[in-house]
């Protein structure tokens, strides 16, 4: 049936046009392929990821690798070193503020004695 050759013809050519289209992208595990490429830590690489990282070349004074914000610890640093800074400011800037505040307390306190004495004088 000349239909059915057509067909059959049809479709060689269509599988064949396939083939080629993607014989690029296909992975050839056959004699003569590269060796798989591996990672830094010794994994391997998928076949799929080897073009990417194919091309890649490491580059000075790039950063290429850093912390996560959330593998930071930005705040135990202070927490485990501001007792040993609190005691260190109060100490070394002593004599700034305990001068004020002891001449405070005295004014506060003669006041409140003379306050009483003068509150109390008339009852004698």
């Amino acid at each position: 049936c000349p239909l059915f050759q057509l067909h059959a013809t049809f479709e060689a050519m269509l599988r064949q046009t396939a083939s080629l289209a993607f014989r690029a992208s296909r992975p050839s595990l056959g004699a003569g392929a590269p060796p798989p490429m591996q990672s830094a830590k010794g994994n391997q690489i998928k076949i799929h990821m080897s073009k990417w990282w194919g091309s890649y070349k490491a580059m000075d004074g790039v950063v290429t690798q850093h912390l996560s914000p959330y593998e930071q610890q930005a705040i135990m640093p202070w927490v485990r070193t501001w007792p040993q800074r609190l005691v260190k400011k109060f100490t070394s800037t002593a004599g700034d503020w305990v001068p004020p505040f002891v001449f405070m307390f005295g004014i506060v306190w003669w006041s409140e004695k003379k306050h009483a004495e003068i509150a109390h004088s008339h009852r004698d």
